[in-house]
Parts: structure tokens; C-alpha cells; sequence
């Protein structure tokens, strides 16, 4: 409810003989207390010509303020973006001009809400000024012929299609000399056919500019904040440098936020991670989705053939039956010793056994019939023992081996930034994302900077086998595998989940409309539709798992083949030169 506007009688040094200073004064003050939000604090700026002004205000708005005389020394202590109230005591244009220079210079907050007070100055020139400084919120309150005929003024933006600032509107006059509310409304909602600009470069998924119309995820997106805010949209690439944006050496920006800087695009639309460099830089727009940057390899690279032969057994049986023909060796050498001839005429058998005890028992495991058999019952146990084993040992890893063969076996793959770190891979992606390693020097020392352009390219090469580790947004990497059927790796663990938002110059006047905008799609639905049907993050390759086998699947059955041959021929030879070497 308005407060009431008879508050002249509430000042304590002036009767009937207000000055005109003081006139305009008490009606900001009317005007600040009914618009103004009283939770926070109000700077005040003011020079020593007008102070009788100064003290009628101050007495009748009585909340948090912070007075400032001039273009006073603003530190870094007094935090200027926290502040988004200004009432500003000027003697004519010329004072009110430096002001706001000096309160840009200082990146004071210029979408706040102004009350500017002037003793006859030009009202015309006065807007003008205002949207050279990009203050859209402002009540400008001028005296242009004396105490009696006090006028507010305030000014729109695009409000036809000459896409110019209105002449200057005067306020109503019970808003001058009584109160009411609302002299500070949301401005930027229709554009009337007006033209915004939009920094963006091409992306897939989110972005494809290559009808001249954008496609995508936010491309779509885009499409429909023009739409809503009744605006011409033109979409530009960057000027200068590529990709999303990151500072170079001298501290300029590149890329798509270089636009946005230097004032040649109204936001950037990039889906690019927040970044603390990009946090402090820009202003952000409410976040209408996430993202996740991941880490990018080559694929799993395959087990060699001859692995294939062990893959049946998983360690512990490995071990076992290692050990299991390690016995049968010893027993094999026992037999041939010394020991066993002594202690054969104790038992009474034969000293030697017929056959070679090793070659025998492993015709044995290998299914080859059995050409005799031991005489004893307790040598004829330990027999059959070892037939049925063998048996068991064979029926089982026959019938894992098929799969094992077939099946696309590969070394372990990556799953976290200590795997990437121990296999001594090079690493890196765009400069911004190295932010995130800051308080990691392993990470962030050994990083290598590519430029968004050589994104595509370096996946192609992973794909084919490079050594080599990418950062990167992991949905691009999906809608990679999925349109080129490349098969690249996803590192499980993510670097980070950002939010998706815009970017805009600091404290830029769009802001809240596109937020409000954002707000409702997002509300909506409209947003999660848009991803979904353009940036599913389902995608993967698919197999074709009735592919017939091929000869790598068995090239481990060759290679035993190859070798026992190579052994077997080198015994050959072996005994032949030592029976030579007899007669």
C-alpha cells in the first residue's frame, strides 16, 4: 500500500519556505520509499551545492544509505555489485554524466533501480544519456521552471519499430507530489520486431548453423526467447578467435564471450561450463539445464589372441593348476631317481616305469586314450584319479573356451582421473576447463590446451587409436558415436556437472527478461523437451552380436599349434645329434 505523500510536515528545519532543491528532494524521497526495496541499502550521490537538497531527503527517507559526496574513492570493501539502489543529486547534466561514468568505471550495478534529481535541465538529453549508460530503471525528476512545476520523467526502450528510445514519458502527478507504486516496470519484454544479436558457433548437438537457421537443442531454444520476446534474431559466430571463449596470454577474451564483451553481441549461447574466470567476467542468465564435461580416450584395446586360452580361468585356478603340473613334474623327475630305485625293491615293482610319466599324464589330460595301465591297485587308483580330473578340468574349460574366443576381450579400461594420471597419457582440452584442476598441480601443470575446432578432429583420432586423453562435454562425445559410429571411451567419473545458462555482459540491461523468459520455458518443460529430443544421453554404438568369428578370435589356437611344432622339431633335432653323437 503507497505510503502517504504529506510528509513534509515531518521536517524539522523547513516550515512553508521550501527552497526548490528541497521541493525535488522530498518528492525522491516519496518516490524512493514507496519503490524502493528497504532490505537494502540505498547510495546516495550528492555535491556541496546541493546539501539543503540532501538534508530534506535524508530526513524523510529514513533507511540504510550510504552518502557519498562526488566521485569519492570506491574500494573494493564496499562491494558496488551488491548494491542495486541509487538516488543521484546533480546540478546539471554535465554533473550527472560524470557521476554515471564514474559509477561505470567503478562497475556499479546499472540495472538497478535510479531516482536522478536536476534543477532545470533538458529532459530529452537527460534519457539519452541514461540509455548510453544502459539505465533503463530511472525516475528523473526535474524542476524546469521554478518550485511549482515539478515533472518526473522516465523513458522505453524499443517501444516500436524504429527500435529507438521513446521520448521522454512523464510520470503521473500524484506519483510526483503524493505516492504510488510501480514506476520501475519490467522493460525489455517486447522488442517490436527489433533485432538481437546471439554469439554461438556450431556444436552438435546443441547447435547447428548450417541452414543459416539454428538447429539443436539450443538452437530451438533460442528460436523460441526470439519468439518471445518479439524480436529479430541474428546469430553471429565469433569475430575473433573459436569456441566458447577463454582469455589468451594478454588477458583478451576469444571466442563467442570475446563477442559479448566488446558489445558485439547482446548474450552468448554456447552451453559452455561456468568457470570462476567466466563467473567474475560475465553475468549469467538463470541456468536452464546441465551439462556434464567428461574425459575422452581411444577404445578398450583388444586382449591378444594367445590371452584368450587363460580367459576360462580366472586367477586362483590359474595358480592351481600350475601348481597341480609342477607336482606332476617332480613326481616325474622322483621317479627317475636314485631315491625311487632304492625305494622300488622295497615295495617290490619295477625300478623304472615303462613309459615317460610326464608325456604320459599329459596325453592323459589332453583326452588321449590310455594305452595301459598300471598293474599295483594303488598305483591303478592314483590313476583313475588323475584320468577323472583331467576329465573335469577338460569338460569345464571346453565349454568356456568357445565364448571366451569369440567374445571381444580388452585390457581394463579407464575409470577415474588416477587410472589417466597412471598411464602416463597426455592430456588436456580447451584452456577454461583446466580451472577445475587448479588445487590439483598434476593436473593442472601437465595440461595441454587445444582449441574447441580441433575437438572433432581429435576425436576421429581417438577413435582410431590415439594415445591421448580429452576433456570435453560428454554429450558431444556421445552424439559423436551415435552419428559416426566411432567407438571412443567415456571416463566414467565426470569432471564436472555445470549448469547451462547465458552469458552477458556485466550487469546488462536483458537480463531479467531473459530470465523471466527462461523461468516459464523451464517451468514448462519445454527445455528437458528440447535436450531430449536433441542431446539424448542414451546413445551408444550398437553391436552386432550375430557378427561371425574371424581368425583373430583364434589366432591363440595358432600360435600353441606354431609352437608345439617348433618345440617338436627342435627335440627331433636334438635326438638325432645325440644319437649321432652315441655311435
Amino acid at each position: 500500500m503507497p505510503i502517504d505523500g504529506e510528509l513534509n510536515d515531518d521536517l524539522i528545519l523547513f516550515n512553508k519556505n521550501i527552497t526548490a532543491a528541497q521541493n525535488l528532494a522530498i518528492n525522491a524521497a516519496k518516490i524512493a520509499l514507496n519503490n524502493f526495496e528497504w532490505r537494502y541499502v540505498t547510495m546516495v550521490f550528492h555535491n556541496s551545492s546541493i546539501l539543503l537538497g540532501l538534508t530534506a531527503f535524508m530526513q524523510i527517507y529514513r533507511k540504510s544509505v550510504i552518502v557519498g559526496k562526488g566521485t569519492f574513492l570506491h574500494g573494493k570493501e564496499s562491494s558496488a555489485d551488491r548494491i542495486s539502489q541509487f538516488v543521484i543529486f546533480g546540478s546539471d547534466l554535465v554533473d550527472i554524466m560524470c557521476t554515471l561514468d564514474w559509477m561505470r568505471k567503478r562497475e556499479f550495478d546499472n540495472t538497478g533501480k535510479f531516482i536522478v534529481i536536476c534543477n532545470n535541465c533538458d529532459e530529452r538529453k537527460a534519457m539519452d544519456i541514461f540509455w548510453n549508460h544502459k539505465i533503463l530503471n530511472v525516475v528523473f525528476i526535474n524542476d524546469s521552471s521554478g518550485t511549482s512545476s515539478i515533472i518526473g520523467f522516465t523513458y522505453s526502450i524499443y517501444d516500436n519499430q524504429k527500435c529507438e528510445i521513446s521520448p521522454p514519458e512523464p510520470l503521473l502527478d500524484s506519483c510526483i507530489h503524493n505516492s504510488c507504486m510501480g514506476v520501475y516496470p519490467l522493460k525489455l519484454r517486447n522488442l517490436h520486431k527489433c533485432q538481437i544479436i546471439v554469439s554461438t558457433f556450431e556444436q552438435v548437438p546443441f547447435m547447428s548453423l548450417k541452414t543459416g537457421t539454428p538447429i539443436g537443442a539450443d538452437g530451438d531454444l533460442l528460436l523460441l526467447i526470439a519468439e518471445a520476446l518479439n524480436a529479430t534474431l541474428k546469430v553471429m559466430t565469433p569475430h575473433r578467435g573459436a569456441g566458447w571463449g577463454q582469455l589468451d596470454k594478454d588477458g583478451n577474451w576469444l571466442g563467442s564471450l570475446a563477442d559479448v564483451y566488446h558489445d558485439l553481441a547482446n548474450f552468448s549461447m554456447t552451453s559452455a561450463a561456468i568457470t570462476l574466470t567466466r563467473f567474475k567476467a560475465f553475468h549469467l542468465s538463470t541456468d536452464y539445464h546441465s551439462i556434464n564435461m567428461a574425459w575422452v580416450t581411444h577404445p578398450a584395446i583388444p586382449l591378444p589372441g594367445w590371452q584368450k586360452l587363460l580367459r576360462p580361468f580366472q586367477m586362483k585356478a590359474r595358480i592351481s593348476l600350475a601348481v597341480t603340473f609342477v607336482l606332476i613334474i617332480l613326481v616325474a623327475v622322483f621317479v627317475k631317481s636314485n631315491l625311487w630305485a632304492k625305494l622300488s625293491k622295497r615295495i617290490n615293482t619295477s625300478a623304472r616305469p615303462q613309459t615317460c610319466v610326464l608325456f604320459y599324464s599329459w596325453t592323459i589330460c589332453m583326452g588321449m586314450p590310455a594305452t595301459s595301465l598300471p598293474s599295483k591297485p594303488t598305483f591303478l587308483t592314483m590313476f583313475l584319479l588323475w584320468m577323472f580330473y583331467c576329465f573335469m578340468i577338460r569338460t569345464f574349460y571346453q565349454t568356456s573356451l568357445i565364448h571366451a574366443m569369440k567374445d571381444n576381450l580388452n585390457y581394463p579400461e579407464f575409470e577415474n582421473l588416477q587410472d589417466i594420471l597412471n598411464s602416463g597419457y597426455p592430456f588436456g582440452g580447451v584452456p577454461a576447463l583446466k580451472d577445475f584442476y587448479i588445487d590439483d598441480p598434476e593436473v593442472y601443470n601437465n595440461w595441454k590446451s587445444i582449441n574447441s575446432t580441433e575437438i572433432n578432429d581429435m576425436m576421429v583420432s581417438l577413435s582410431r587409436g590415439m594415445k591421448y586423453v580429452l576433456a570435453m562435454n560428454k554429450v558431444t562425445a556421445q552424439s559423436f558415436i551415435l552419428k559416426h559410429y566411432g567407438d571412443i571411451h567415456i571416463v566414467p567419473q565426470m569432471i564436472v556437472t555445470s549448469p547451462t545458462v547465458l552469458y552477458f555482459k556485466k550487469f546488462s540491461p536483458m537480463v531479467q527478461s531473459l530470465n523471466l523468459i527462461l523461468d516459464r520455458l523451464v517451468e514448462g518443460g519445454f527445455t528437458e523437451k528440447l535436450y531430449k529430443n536433441h542431446a539424448s544421453t542414451h546413445a551408444r554404438k550398437k553391436t552386432d552380436s550375430t557378427a561371425p568369428m574371424n581368425f583373430e578370435q583364434y589366432m591363440g589356437c595358432y600360435v600353441v599349434l606354431a609352437a608345439g611344432w617348433i618345440v617338436s622339431i627342435l627335440v627331433f633335432i636334438c635326438e638325432v645329434y645325440c644319437y649321432k653323437f652315441s655311435v
